[in-house]
């Protein structure tokens, strides 16, 4: 039989400095060729796309409009600011950015939390005195938020944005969206002299005491909520009923804010002009003036007193924008079925926001109800967004006298409806409970407490206990005490050992132990600091409560991908322990293992790999110099009596193949195993053998292998496995190697030892298990 022994030895530190230093051109033009995604699709443009773009485009603008000037509101501030930061994020995007869907520029939620904010910073001194100004506020946040954000792209922080689990997105924004919708209930019925900085729950109780209150603007708000939600009711039915005319009904269902906008502000103007005669006494409120074109823009002029007292918030702005908006962008990216990269996007969120400070802009991510609209609307490139910022200067240097005739209660209503889809019902909440009861508490955690407090809390309190359940279950992970499954008929179709857990709720009782004195445990999570010591402390109350006396050990570390120094440690004083509850008799170690270089190489510092006992400790380090790899395959030529006239160039081309790093040996057994045929269950081949030497080689990644002569794939190191199955079978049968141990056998001969140190026949060990 042919055999391949395969090594996968981990690289040392210093192969690997100087692999990256062989690449660093490589590296550092990859870095920064990603920074531009435009030069991957721009020699791709067409006239289709250009098409579609101008289409979608078009149909954006229609909201973007009067959606910038709305949330503007929200944010405390005059109408033309969500003009100016609309303008900014769509010109910086298409350059930088990675969706196609995504609409850079004012948003509800992020409006919501610089609203809030803001109420905290005018009652200040400063303000009241005017050394402070509402301009300096905007600019000065968008500007550090912008850097804080470039700054964390460029260390490709964007992982940190992983950390946040869904249900604290979900949460938050559900949350927030229902603060928008209270917030705007006192503008819809034209209730006077409501704070809408005070807590939501407050707000929406002020508003009921002083609903009778309510003037002419209550008809044009709910007026304006049954337009807004029967066409877009009407239209799900007309497209359904009328497939034929579903893209002329898509079209004319987006476009309902803005005929709702336009068709109130042209009432609003004959009602005034003819009826009053001056804006500023009107029944109903109305925006006011807007100013012309980019008033204010220049190089931000920074205060800094007002950063030092506005550096606190800064954090959570930033953790909204890149939340918000990466949230997104993966939702839009999965539905059209590509993958963004966080970390571009994060810059040029980052670049935007930077920019933005010098028109005026306030900060802003992502817009969740813009970016769908593009999405359906069949959004070809980022290009769409160059259009979508000429139709805002349009905007703001012709449409800007009009818009003061712009009704309050009909703005409110394109708020409310525009934010309604974040609000999710009980529906929702019970999906999480089914779950786990914890992804509930994360999402009723930021859900809750946005009704209750500031927006930013709402951010931090769901991140920090999704962290902690994720600490807890890194921290106590799940693991079996595994045993082979007994058919519970004799009519059992069952053919090959199946393993089960004793714990398994439907097969458990049907479970027996692999052999006499063998444990089997199986961690299902990494091995490291955090829970070694819970981990194999169940370990080792699994081998005291062993009845029997213990014999093997079979580590399944099929699932653990990382090991580090702490886990080592804590499985060598497992095995010590062992060794002692096993009267002093050597305890075998079985580890299946995957393709993980780290765990094979604390396997192998630790000794496991051949398990040489040493004086004052546990076993020789299997990784200096890779002595250990050399000692085993000495071993297997030893064993099957290797011709000791080998030409001695041959043996120094083997040894220095091997110190630069072998992965193969491939031998041929001799006439002592060719006694009996042996099927190998690892590859499921028959293995007869034939009479002959032992022909064994070393073979580099670079020879050339006849994998077509080999029937029989196992690791160098004795001890290690690729499958459970294998590694019960060597744990049920082999005795003890006392030969590759180094251990000298006083009660036999030395054929007797070498039979013994002989890895048993699968046959022989198939018919054990």
């Amino acid at each position: 039989m042919q055999a391949a022994y395969i090594d996968n030895p981990p690289p040392r530190y210093i192969d690997q400095a100087r692999a990256f230093g062989q690449h660093f051109g490589g590296h550092v033009r990859s870095y920064f060729g990603g920074m531009l995604p435009i030069m991957t699709w721009l020699p791709h443009y067409n006239v289709n796309w250009l098409i579609s773009d101008l289409i979608c485009a078009i149909t954006v603008g229609t909201v973007v409009v009067p959606q910038s000037m709305a949330y503007a509101k929200i944010a405390e501030l005059p109408p033309q600011y969500g003009l100016y930061s609309s303008f900014v994020g769509v010109v910086i995007y298409p350059f930088l950015g990675t969706s196609k869907d995504v609409s850079l520029g004012t948003s509800a939620i992020m409006s919501l939390l610089v609203g809030q904010i803001w109420v905290s910073i005018k009652s200040m001194p400063e303000f009241e005195s005017g050394v402070w100004t509402q301009h300096q506020y905007a600019v000065t946040m968008a500007l550090f938020a912008g850097i804080v954000a470039l700054g964390l792209s460029i260390l490709r922080l964007g992982i940190l944005f992983d950390f946040i689990c869904e249900p604290a997105i979900a949460g938050f924004m559900a949350g927030s969206g229902l603060t928008i919708v209270i917030n705007q209930f006192s503008k819809i019925f034209g209730v006077p002299d409501i704070n809408t900085s005070e807590a939501p729950y407050l707000v929406f109780g002020k508003t009921l005491i002083h609903l009778n209150q309510s003037g002419v603007d209550a008809a044009f708000g709910i007026l304006s909520l049954v337009w807004l939600y029967g066409i877009r009711y009407l239209s799900q039915y007309l497209s359904h009923r009328y497939p034929q005319y579903a893209r002329v009904i898509f079209y004319f269902n987006i476009s309902r804010s803005v005929i709702l906008i336009v068709f109130t502000t042209f009432l609003s103007w004959l009602i005034i002009h003819f009826g009053y005669g001056d804006a500023d006494d009107t029944p109903f409120a109305i925006l006011g003036s807007v100013p012309s074109g980019f008033q204010m823009m220049g190089v931000p002029k920074v205060d800094r007193s007002l950063l030092a007292t506005v550096a606190t918030n800064i954090p959570s702005v930033v953790t909204l924008l890149i939340m918000e908006h990466c949230a997104i962008a993966t939702i839009l990216g999965k539905a059209s079925d590509y993958r963004i990269n966080v970390n571009q996007e994060i810059m040029a969120n980052g670049l935007a926001n930077i920019f933005g400070s010098f028109f005026s802009s306030y900060p802003v991510t992502g817009s969740f109800s813009r970016s769908a609209v593009s999405s359906k609307s069949g959004a070809k490139t980022p290009m769409l967004n160059v259009v979508v910022a000429i139709i805002v200067v349009l905007a703001l240097y012709v449409f800007t006298p009009a818009f003061q005739y712009i009704i309050t209660a009909s703005l409110a209503a394109v708020i409310i409806h525009a934010v309604t889809d974040l609000i999710v019902g009980p529906s929702v909440w019970y999906k999480y409970w089914r779950l786990h009861p914890s992804e509930l508490i994360i999402f009723a955690a930021a859900y809750i407490i946005s009704l209750f407090t500031r927006l930013d809390i709402s951010v931090y309190v769901p991140v920090a206990l999704s962290l902690i359940v994720q600490l807890y279950r890194s921290a106590r992970p799940s693991y079996a005490i595994m045993g082979k499954l007994i058919p519970p008929s004799t009519t059992s179709t069952i053919q090959e050992p199946f393993f089960c857990s004793f714990s398994h709720p439907t097969m458990g009782q049907h479970v027996q132990p692999i052999g006499q004195g063998v444990v089997c445990f199986q961690p299902h999570d990494n091995l490291v600091f955090e829970n070694a010591k819970y981990v194999f402390g169940k370990l080792l109350e699994i081998v005291e409560n062993q009845s029997e006396v213990l014999k093997a050990v079979i580590l399944d570390l099929s699932s653990v991908h990382q090991m580090d120094y702490t886990a080592m440690e804590e499985l060598k004083s497992v095995a010590i322990a062992a060794l002692r509850h096993s009267n002093s008799q050597h305890v075998r170690w079985y580890f299946v293992v995957n393709d993980s270089l780290a765990v094979r190489k604390c396997l192998l510092v630790a000794g496991f790999g051949t398990q040489r006992p040493k004086r004052g400790g546990l076993f020789h380090s299997d990784w200096s110099d890779r002595s250990g790899s050399k000692l085993v395959l000495q071993h297997h030529e030893q064993q099957h009596d290797v011709d000791e006239k080998e030409q001695p160039h041959n043996h120094e081309r083997r040894e220095s193949k091997h110190q630069h790093g072998e992965i193969i040996m491939m031998e041929r057994y001799g006439a002592a195993a060719a006694e009996a045929p042996s099927v190998d269950d690892s590859v499921g081949m028959d293995t007869t053998t034939s009479t002959g030497h032992f022909q064994g080689k070393y073979v580099s990644p670079e020879d050339h292998v006849d994998w077509d002569t080999i029937q029989c794939i196992r690791d160098v190191y004795p001890y290690f496995f690729p499958s459970l199955q294998v590694a019960a079978m060597a744990a049920v049968e082999a005795p003890l190697p006392d030969d590759i141990l180094g251990v000298p056998s006083s009660s036999s001969s030395s054929t007797d030892t070498n039979a013994a140190a002989t890895t048993p026949s699968d046959n022989d060990v198939t018919k054990a298990v």
